[in-house]
């Protein structure tokens, strides 16, 4: 189950907040009414649109994606290099030269976005990753980024590629599964359905990608 956002538990702290308020303190002025709602809102509106509702502060970020560069330029390491990104500087170089003139790239903003190799090597290195190294605060601090950037990378890169937008994109190349409880110990083999919750059952897993869209 997803984590709630921030901005998800402020608006329904706010809603029952207005529920409690119009239950024990009711408005007999239709004129007063009108006002108190359209105060309400303005206020869940502005929580909507507000991007952040703490005081942000500076998180000291040091990347090692130089290392890469490196290793990319002696054959010796390049088995370093692929086992950073998954694919060889061969292949990367291939890739890079095919994406990095694309518009979502170049959208001509007062701050500028990150080298595309870049973006590129920190795609690669978080889709190679699974499981507590996949965590995003890991790799933005491996690859000296925010983990905004990396989230904003790879919004565009779904929405640009794979053409589905919403929540099907926060779910893309995602796996999760459950244990089905069985009634009794099969008897065949009754022993490889045993789990680690003490019970008997089959575990059953549902994948979110591209290709089942």
């Amino acid at each position: 189950m997803p984590r709630a956002r921030i901005h998800d538990k402020l608006r329904h702290a706010y809603l029952i907040h207005m529920m409690m308020r119009n239950t024990i303190s009711p408005s007999d002025d239709l004129a007063e009414a009108i006002q108190r709602l359209q105060q309400d809102m303005e206020i869940l509106n502005a929580i909507k649109n507000t991007r952040y509702l703490h005081t942000r502060t500076h998180v000291p970020k040091q990347g090692n994606l130089h290392v890469l560069w490196e290793y990319a330029s002696d054959p010796a390491q390049h088995d370093h290099f692929t086992q950073m990104v998954r694919i060889s500087p061969t292949s990367f170089s291939v890739l890079l030269h095919l994406i990095e003139d694309h518009l979502v790239f170049h959208n001509n903003s007062n701050n500028a976005q990150k080298p595309v190799e870049v973006q590129l090597a920190t795609t690669l290195f978080r889709m190679g990753r699974y499981g507590n190294a996949a965590s995003l605060e890991d790799i933005a601090r491996i690859t000296g980024s925010s983990e905004g950037d990396i989230k904003e990378v790879e919004k565009q890169w779904i929405d640009q590629h794979l053409g589905f937008k919403g929540l099907w994109r926060e779910g893309w190349v995602m796996y999760d599964g459950t244990i089905i409880v069985l009634f009794e110990k099969p008897g065949y083999e009754g022993d490889a359905y045993y789990t680690r919750k003490g019970n008997y059952g089959l575990n059953a897993q549902i994948g979110n990608i591209p290709s089942n869209l």
